[in-house]
């Protein structure tokens, strides 16, 4: 029996397409297949996202390093950010609510 993938049609086969004749056929192992298919489907990603999984590792040091070295500038950013988004929740006093379905069209 014989496992063959499709990297046309990306998906495993236990039998070679009917048209796998005029395409070219490699034998490898099962751990470089699988590195083979992750190339393969990076290769439909957007640029963007290739560039970033590509650099993913890096950046996530660079930003590992900067959270360590400046706490305060994190601290900071949080309470801002966490106060923003509770005070964009309430409704203060003297706002108004305009709910669509309890007011009748006039025309």
């Amino acid at each position: 029996m014989m496992l063959v993938y499709d990297l046309r049609a990306m998906q495993i086969l236990f039998h070679p397409p009917p048209d796998a004749g005029c395409r070219e056929r490699r034998t490898v192992t099962i751990a470089r297949l699988i590195t083979m298919i992750g190339e393969e489907k990076r290769k439909t990603l957007p640029k963007w996202k290739r560039y970033y999984l590509a650099h993913r590792e890096k950046e996530i040091a660079r930003q590992k390093a900067y959270r360590a070295a400046h706490p305060d500038h994190i601290r900071k950013y949080n309470r801002h950010y966490y106060r923003s988004r509770r005070q964009s929740k309430t409704v203060r006093p003297g706002q108004t609510l305009l709910i669509r379905e309890a007011i009748p069209c006039s025309t």
